[in-house]
């Protein structure tokens, strides 16, 4: 007699693909940077081969998205404490205004704005920490705060006004001012004495950013620190850790390159605008993402934050020579980073399981089953229900143990009366 297959015996092997595919996904997850760069690569080999991969092409790329990328790398160092950090774009802001005004102002040398800027930025970035970690105020809504209230004192400071990057000496720059444009301004590059037409600064400051705090986060014991507070607080707290000093110190630490930021995108622009930086604290969080960095804190390396930049770099450059609407860009950014958070959580995919109500045993006191509840009285005969073969049927933790009634004791014979008695004399 031929079996016929049963209907989940039809639908096992399409589940099983399913299955499959879903494994591949944490696989994908660890190697979606790298994927997407090479992914990215390939778009603007194959449809601006002639520009694409020209060295005066990828510099002015990679220099533009600079500032932003320095700021992934602190928002990186923010996200692995599991905390985040909006507020870097408007520190940039104002770090920026800042130095144009002391070139343009006060005629200060480079060497000076650059380590005030930073100071103005790590000063920022600990309220954040304070707030965050003595006050208790969560991350997300601590530096919305601050975003405001950097983006206000940015507005007050320059009244609402450009500032210059440029004073001039008759026709000529300031030597202050020449020595300004090295930070970032196009044409103009640094070591050229050793090297052949030098290096644009933007991009050198940048990766050594990322070689600096890699090493920082693998090498060192802070590092590890940084790691074990955003995989575990109270685990990290009791083994000895200053969890505080951790959240204060990253907070500082992203500020503070928030702050080194600000010079080198007003040296860009040859200006300093209010609005600088407006948004800049998202491609900073979706370079840190699509790098593999997880917003639930302990995982993320500084690595993936620079593949992740390059990514949104090269996207920018590519979608800019095709004449892409700067709508659709933003369209297609927010697109990859729900891409790569899914690839990140593949059990954001997985169905979940579908069990059936418990049956409802508990039993009058006495033992008898209370009416309607589908107790141990069973069916609507009175009978008990039947177990599966070798298995023993479940109890809830209310019911009381059931009992098989005691077999009847044998009924004595009953005392015959004794009529002897009634016979006999008085």
């Amino acid at each position: 007699m031929t079996k016929h297959p049963s209907t989940p015996e039809l639908a096992r092997e399409p589940a099983t693909l399913a299955e499959r595919g879903r494994r591949l996904l944490p696989v994908l997850g660890s190697l979606q940077g790298y994927i997407g760069l090479v992914l990215v690569i390939v778009l603007g080999v194959t449809t601006q081969s002639e520009i694409f991969l020209t060295e005066e092409n990828l510099t002015d790329a990679v220099g533009a998205f600079a500032s932003r990328g320095i700021l992934a790398v602190g928002v990186t160092l923010v996200i692995l404490t599991a905390g985040i950090d909006l507020s870097v774009g408007s520190v940039m802001g104002i770090a920026s205004m800042a130095a144009a005004m002391m070139v343009f102002d006060h005629d200060m040398p480079v060497w000076q704005i650059v380590p005030l800027c930073m100071v103005l930025g790590a000063l920022f970035g600990f309220l954040n920490g304070v707030g965050t970690a003595w006050l208790r105020i969560q991350s997300f809504v601590m530096t919305l705060a601050m975003l405001s209230i950097a983006r206000g004192l940015d507005k007050q400071l320059s009244n609402n006004e450009a500032q210059s990057t440029q004073p001039r000496v008759g026709d000529r720059l300031t030597e202050n001012a020449e020595s300004f444009q090295l930070l970032g301004t196009p044409g103009h590059n640094v070591l050229t004495a050793l090297l052949p037409g030098g290096v644009y600064f933007p991009v050198l400051a940048f990766v050594g950013v990322c070689v600096l705090f890699h090493w920082v986060l693998s090498r060192t014991t802070f590092g590890r620190h940084i790691y074990a507070v955003g995989g575990n607080p109270t685990a990290a707290r009791l083994s000895g850790i200053n969890v505080s000093f951790v959240v204060i110190a990253v907070f500082t630490l992203s500020g503070m390159l928030a702050g080194f930021a600000g010079p080198i995108d007003a040296a860009y622009s040859a200006s300093a605008d209010p609005l600088a930086g407006t948004s800049y604290e998202l491609d900073a969080i979706a370079a840190a993402v699509i790098g593999g960095a997880s917003l639930a804190g302990g995982r993320g390396t500084i690595v993936g934050t620079f593949i992740g930049a390059l990514i949104l770099t090269l996207l920018d450059n590519v979608l800019g020579l095709n004449d892409v609407s700067s709508n659709w860009q933003l369209v297609i950014k927010g697109v990859i980073v729900v891409v790569a958070v899914v690839l990140q959580r593949p059990d954001l995919l997985r169905r979940p399981s579908r069990r059936a109500p418990p049956e409802d045993r508990t039993t009058a006191p006495g033992g008898s089953p209370e009416p309607g509840g589908g107790g141990t009285g069973g069916g609507s005969d009175g009978e008990p229900p039947s177990a599966p073969e070798g298995d023993a049927a479940p109890r809830t933790p209310h019911q009381t143990p059931r009992r098989e009634p005691a077999a009847p004791a044998p009924a004595e014979p009953a005392e015959r009366p004794d009529h002897t008695k009634e016979n006999e004399a008085p």
